[in-house]
């Protein structure tokens, strides 16, 4: 399930990851704008931003079932790929030229198969693509298809998921357990916060100089 809304409210269950200013780009060549990223429990939802025209982002939201694949993006940029089993329909869509969403995520695809649409989601801090990756692998385990049998051939394990020009990395850790993921998860947050405190301690220390009648008195 796919839903596309103009109001927007903040998710408060079962929070992954929360990561703000994040762009979101549809079928490589239409800019939804900017807005913060959740990925929880049960959903992905993108929203409460800025439109690329400057107005309100739009407010995405995809459960797991609708999501085929999720991978991360090099090359031609950094970012999280989403490809859904849905055809988005949004104006932006028409306005910038993207209507032919789905039509062109790989050529091999069959004319007959279900729509597709590849959604990328760029952070503002390339860095943070490996938390994203492993909040999406945690979640996506916790919703798993009844009806898919998983064989190891569909999955990737590290090789290239060619989508005409691009190139995907669907790393390993696609069959990540739940636990596995979080573990991750929190080692890269505590590295994360330790890096904030690093850069706080390295800081030149703004304490006032003693004052000297204090230190004579101690001399005495």
């Amino acid at each position: 399930m796919v839903v596309v809304s103009p109001t927007f409210s903040v998710p408060v269950e079962g929070i992954l990851m929360q990561l703000p200013s994040v762009q979101l780009i549809v079928n490589n060549d239409v800019d939804l704008g900017t807005a913060t990223l959740y990925i929880t429990e049960n959903n992905v939802v993108w929203g409460g931003g800025t439109g690329k025209h400057g107005g309100p982002s739009s407010t995405v939201t995809l459960l797991y079932p609708a999501i085929s694949l999720h991978a991360i993006q090099r090359d031609p940029g950094p970012g999280l790929i989403l490809v859904i089993n849905h055809e988005l329909s949004l104006p932006e869509l028409t306005q910038q030229g993207g209507g032919d969403a789905g039509q062109d995520i790989d050529d091999d695809y069959d004319a007959d198969e279900e729509p597709m649409t590849k959604l990328r989601f760029v952070p503002a801090n390339e860095n943070d693509l490996e938390a994203m990756f492993l909040a999406m692998n945690q979640g996506q385990a916790l919703h798993p298809d009844p009806a898919d049998e998983v064989d190891e051939d569909d999955y990737l394990d590290g090789e290239e998921f060619d989508d005409g020009d691009d190139a995907f990395e669907d790393a390993e850790e696609v069959h990540t357990s739940p636990e596995e993921a979080a573990a991750r998860l929190r080692q890269l947050h505590l590295q994360q916060e330790n890096g904030e405190r690093n850069n706080a301690d390295e800081r030149p220390d703004e304490r006032q100089p003693a004052d000297e009648n204090d230190d004579m008195a101690e001399i005495q």
